[in-house]
């Protein structure tokens, strides 16, 4: 019995050896199949492709051949930042894109504020009155920016739940401490029942504290209060100002999907996926919430012109998001690819700004451009530009500015000068997982 039952587990051992060498084979011959795949990939990107590549093209490559689309990249870019919806990231995305891609930027003069909100040309930096890019904060100025932004431009912008927007805003720009209370939301309260708030939008277009706090992606637009509390027929001017924004936008983006936005983007201006990738920037560690009813209706009441804004532009995008074909594949993929560049750029992290986390770079990120620049905040990204173009600044003042920027996870002024552009971060992140080139 005992030698039938050992002849048994030897025949389920030779099964399990046959069957283990039978996978072995599938899956070295499917790797075979994929790597023949790239190469033929690789010589179809040197034929065929309508965007810029190396003349070794690597993964990168590879993977945006296979959306390939017949396109002409855009060159001419007006962003419309808004406040706490995101738009810090997609402003580091556009000054990347013109720094690898050799676009400029419209800047203001060295030393710049982020929070100009009115567009003058005395403002703008000297020695370039036009450029390619436009991408900081400002109050939007339609005829102001197309006559500085050169032709055949595209403007964007991007929005957020007004609720959660207030919620961020209140939190970021620390309103607390003016409404001091025991809770985040006692000091929302205190912020509703001061400076006669009840009469915002209503007898009054001016709200004490309520810059970049209260309706700020509508003023960001460039709606006019005073002019919607003046007129006669308020649902009308309304109307008509969201008309008039959805000719004059060509496309706005959610943050509630903010990585299909991405894509989509992509697509619309014809990017590649690393123009796209991106680090988050300027997340609270602590994330206040609000949690009682009454407190998030009046928000929504107070906030009624963003919510209109929201809602018509939430409707338009996913209309557009039906229009393109495999889209979600191509997020799906997007997401990988930004994941791993991130484990490859990233090995820690830190308290930062105003209490948001701050990435701690690794030995090799702190050696590629697209790595640094993405973990670099837009201010510190926009004056080291400024620095570097703007004519008026006396070139003896270099070594004093190049003094403010040390930080060995951010650019420095040596680094926006001189550093290399062209090695492709989703290149290198794969490089090591894949143990060959392309």
């Amino acid at each position: 019995m005992y030698e039938r039952s050992l002849n048994q587990i030897l025949q389920v051992l030779r099964r399990i050896k046959c069957l283990t060498y039978g996978m072995f084979l599938i899956t070295f011959t499917t790797l075979i199949l994929y790597l023949v795949r790239d190469v033929m990939t690789v010589h179809l990107i040197s034929q065929q492709a309508s965007f810029p590549v190396r003349r070794r093209p690597g993964f990168a490559a590879a993977i945006q051949m296979e959306f390939h689309r017949e396109c002409t990249p855009q060159q001419n870019i007006i962003f419309t930042k808004t406040h706490k919806t995101g738009s810090s990231t997609i402003t580091n995305i556009l000054l990347r894109y013109g720094e690898v891609h050799n676009k400029t930027q419209l800047l203001y003069k060295y030393p710049s504020s982020t929070e100009y909100k009115k567009l003058v040309p005395e403002r703008l930096m000297t020695g370039r009155p036009t450029a390619n890019i436009f991408a900081q904060h400002a109050n939007f100025d339609h005829d102001f920016l197309t006559s500085h932004i050169y032709n055949t431009s595209k403007t964007f912008t991007i929005l957020r739940s007004p609720v959660s927007q207030f919620l961020s805003a209140f939190s970021f720009f620390e309103k607390t401490a003016l409404y001091p209370a025991e809770t985040f939301e006692e000091s929302i309260k205190l912020f509703f029942k001061s400076h006669g708030h009840d009469k915002y939008l209503t007898e009054s277009w001016f709200c004490k504290n309520c810059g970049m706090l209260v309706n700020a992606n509508s003023v960001d637009m460039g709606f006019d209060l005073e002019g919607y509390v003046k007129s006669a027929d308020r649902d009308q001017f309304l109307s008509d100002f969201l008309e008039k924004a959805t000719r004059t936008w060509d496309l706005v983006l959610i943050t509630e999907y903010f990585d299909l936005s991405l894509v989509l983007l992509k697509r619309r201006f014809c990017l590649q996926f690393e123009d796209i990738l991106y680090l988050r920037s300027l997340e609270r560690i602590k994330k206040e919430t609000v949690e009682e009813p009454y407190t998030l209706a009046k928000i929504a009441e107070m906030q009624k012109l963003d919510i209109a804004l929201y809602e018509h532009f939430n409707a338009t995008f996913w209309r557009e998001v039906e229009k393109e074909e495999g889209i979600f594949e191509e997020l799906a993929i997007f997401q990988k690819l930004n994941k791993q560049v991130q484990s490859f750029c990233v090995q820690g992290s830190r308290v930062g700004y105003q209490g948001t986390y701050a990435n701690v770079l690794s030995p090799e990120g702190r050696e590629n451009f697209q790595c640094i620049a993405m973990n670099t905040r837009c201010l510190n990204f926009i004056r080291l530009m400024e620095a570097r173009d703007d004519t008026a600044v006396p070139r003896s003042d270099i070594p004093r500015i190049s003094e403010d920027y040390t930080d060995p996870d951010s650019l420095n002024y040596n680094q926006i000068v001189h550093m290399d552009r062209t090695e492709n971060v989703i290149d290198l992140a794969y490089k090591n997982r894949f143990r060959f080139n392309f």
